[in-house]
């Protein structure tokens, strides 16, 4: 595993249990409990607030990282335990008496604290362990003025076939070559390592740091067309439904889900043009050969890979003057990547494999290079 991927999941549990206060709620709950076990008011808003930040925790990527910090260790990742349905199951009770809600959820919620304790203990030694490799990796993108990406694989075919995988590596390989000649003038840098873990393959990539972030800029354009698809496919099902056969209104719904999903490639290889643009503007030594061949080259890499639910991460940027000033924004920025990605992500798996085939039909094919 990657020091930097091990610092990602690190970041994702500090941020999502730490900093968004989960940890400091749930102590204040479970001291509020004495006081409240007579008021079923009381104590049925208290597990309705920790189930509301359960439910956000166990569909984050938090159970994905805390899988790869504690893989094999007696210490598990509290997300292993379904406490969020434990919660639900107790809410959902309509004849439980007062004392036994009390109880149940007293013993839930001490069960959760114990062992959200006993992983924040055996994550602070992960992080303490992989501090120096940390800061050599800070040292060496310094240096060079790299960025580290991570390329997440996800789709259960691309890591469990050897020949899918090669040719999406392979791909990959020629592709970000093409990505970095659309921005820059200057030749890039061989694309380098692959980090395997359970679950998942992280391509992990050190690029330059403007190609970088156009890239992150990208995949947000990406991750949003894609979850406006997805958004618009749940909610237009029941409506449909109240046509009562109209063709007319089925024809122009099933017109603007063609134009949505034909959307997904359009935004995306729009997006590029206008990075190529601003790049050239800025550089006139940057390459202008043969961008029609280029855009769609990246445009049905970017997207195939997006809609296959898989991922990418910025893992890390050199600490240079610009970074320093643009820190917030930059930390904005992965967030903003973060949450666009988990949402498209997540609605990807609530729509189920129809939904799924049928983007995958539109642009999940991989083309193989050819000679």
């Amino acid at each position: 595993m990657n020091m930097q991927m091990l610092q990602e999941h690190i970041n994702t549990f500090t941020r999502e249990v730490v900093d968004s206060g989960f940890k400091r709620d749930l102590d204040d709950y479970i001291s509020s409990l004495p006081a409240n076990q007579n008021n079923i008011v009381a104590l049925r808003e208290i597990a309705q607030k920790v189930l509301a930040d359960l439910d956000h925790l166990y569909t984050s990527d938090l159970p994905e990282g805390l899988g790869v910090l504690l893989p094999k260790k007696p210490t598990r990742p509290f997300t292993e335990v379904p406490f969020n349905e434990n919660v639900r199951k107790l809410l959902n009770n309509t004849e439980i008496q007062q004392a036994d809600f009390f109880n149940q959820l007293t013993q839930i919620l001490n069960q959760l604290k114990k062992q959200l304790q006993q992983n924040i203990s055996e994550i602070d030694n992960v992080r303490e362990f992989i501090a120096p490799y940390i800061l050599e990796d800070e040292k060496l993108i310094a240096k060079d003025n790299f960025a580290i990406i991570a390329i997440v694989f996800n789709e259960h075919r691309t890591i469990t076939n050897l020949k899918e995988f090669t040719k999406t590596v392979n791909a990959w390989n020629r592709v970000l070559p093409i990505y970095h000649q659309l921005l820059k003038s200057e030749s890039p840098e061989d694309v380098q390592i692959v980090e395997v873990q359970n679950g998942s393959i992280d391509f992990v990539v050190t690029l330059d740091i403007d190609v970088a972030l156009n890239l992150v800029d990208l995949f947000k354009v990406g991750f949003e067309v894609l979850a406006a698809y997805l958004s618009y496919k749940k909610m237009i099902k029941p409506i449909i439904s109240s046509y009562y056969g109209n063709k007319k209104l089925i024809s122009q719904e099933e017109e603007r889900e063609k134009l949505l999903l034909e959307n997904i490639g359009a935004a995306i290889n729009q997006k590029i043009d206008e990075q190529h643009k601003q790049a050239k503007k800025a550089d006139d030594a940057v390459d202008s050969t043969s961008i029609p061949k280029k855009l769609e080259q990246v445009t049905n890499l970017i997207s195939s890979h997006i809609v296959k639910g898989n991922d990418m991460k910025l893992l890390a940027l050199p600490e240079t003057a610009e970074t320093k000033k643009e820190g917030k924004k930059l930390s904005d920025e992965k967030g903003a990547l973060r949450e666009r990605s988990i949402a498209a992500r997540r609605q990807l798996r609530e729509l189920g494999p129809e939904v799924q085939q049928n983007i995958l039909g539109a642009y999940g094919k991989i083309e193989v290079e050819t000679k």
